[in-house]
């Protein structure tokens, strides 16, 4: 078997350069990583066991984002948490995360990214609801294997990582129900994956006891969508007695708009997110919602990919990351509450 002497003379590189790339160490260019590891591969050199080989080979993952709006990883704090929870699992594997927006127009990409023309992209990770269209230009255009974060379709070919919507929302409508609430209101939005699966669970809750289904349909997830939502509330369904939000930006939204029409928060209605993003405990009154740790849901992203890579024929994988309830003031829900398995304390 070869040594990491043998490498280094083969490879014109000093042992210590051999040794920070056999070991996935920063410090090393791309040119000569690519060499050493090639050297090591036709020396027949067996790579450490402690790091799986597609680890070791991986210097570069494309990131791909939809183009900038309030819900883009541009501008939403839940996705740029998401991108800061890949870029740290990147940094720790020594991989180089290159990005770019998509152009997109009528569900269509509109022309391929750059990324896609460089040869040392080994993987991509493509964050939020992309288009089904989309997803499948991109599939075409690369032969790169991909993840999809916060979106699934069971017939396409990539792995993805969801949310566990329908436990959170769950939670939530049975933590609303346990507080006498009977009118729940529920604020929708696109036609996304995770707001599909969260509205189905607020129906089938209600469902279960018997209970009137009330829904206001909003085109996107910001806290312009929460105000004209709260404006409809008012208008329409006065009789509600809490509202139950797609995610926090559009209950910030119906906060605000109900605080200036003088109606008071949880008194006369209350009001609940999902995703728990730093915004939601400073508002007054602090809101009840779902916490996602979404920098775990970056870095199971760039596991996930890593995998695919390593076993490239293994069926599709959806993995569900675990959510929890918090309860805040904007509930007035004071005691412990079971979520999931798991009970957490309610915070004010």
């Amino acid at each position: 078997m070869a040594s990491a002497r043998k490498i280094a003379k083969a490879a014109g590189v000093s042992i210590g350069t051999v040794s920070r790339v056999l070991n996935n160490k920063a410090g090393v260019s791309d040119d000569t990583r690519r060499r050493v590891m090639e050297v090591a591969q036709n020396l027949n050199y067996a790579l450490p066991k402690r790091l799986p080989l597609s680890m070791t080979t991986v210097t570069h993952i494309g990131l791909l984002v939809k183009p900038f709006s309030e819900t883009s990883i541009l501008a939403n704090p839940f996705y740029a948490d998401v991108y800061h929870g890949v870029e740290q699992a990147c940094s720790d594997y020594g991989i180089q995360l290159a990005f770019n927006v998509l152009d997109i127009a009528d569900e269509r990409l509109r022309k391929l990214p750059t990324l896609l023309s460089d040869e040392r992209i080994g993987g991509l990770i493509l964050i939020g609801a992309l288009p089904r269209a989309v997803v499948e230009a991109l599939g075409r255009a690369s032969s790169a294997p991909y993840v999809l974060v916060d979106n699934w379709a069971p017939d396409l070919p990539g792995d993805s990582v969801m949310l566990d919507n329908v436990g959170g929302m769950s939670a939530v409508v049975e933590h609303l129900m346990a507080q006498g609430h009977r009118q729940i209101l529920f604020v929708s939005g696109p036609e996304h994956p995770s707001i599909v699966e969260r509205r189905r669970a607020y129906e089938e809750a209600l469902t279960r006891q018997h209970l009137q289904l009330q829904v206001i349909e909003t085109p996107d997830l910001g806290i312009r969508d929460g105000e004209v939502a709260a404006d409809m509330l008012l208008e329409n369904h006065r009789d509600a007695t809490a509202v139950v939000c797609s995610n926090d930006m559009q209950a910030v939204g119906v906060m605000r708009r109900l605080v200036q029409e003088g109606i008071h928060i949880p008194e006369e209605m209350a009001v609940s997110g999902f995703d728990d993003v730093q915004m939601a405990s400073f508002v007054q009154p602090a809101l009840t919602t779902v916490h996602v740790d979404r920098a775990a849901f970056g870095r199971l992203a760039v596991e996930l990919l890593l995998g695919r890579i390593h076993s490239p024929q293994r069926p599709p994988v959806r993995c569900t990351l675990g959510v929890q309830l918090v309860v805040r003031a904007s509930t007035n829900y004071q005691r412990m509450s079971p979520v999931a398995g798991k009970v957490v304390a309610a915070r004010t």
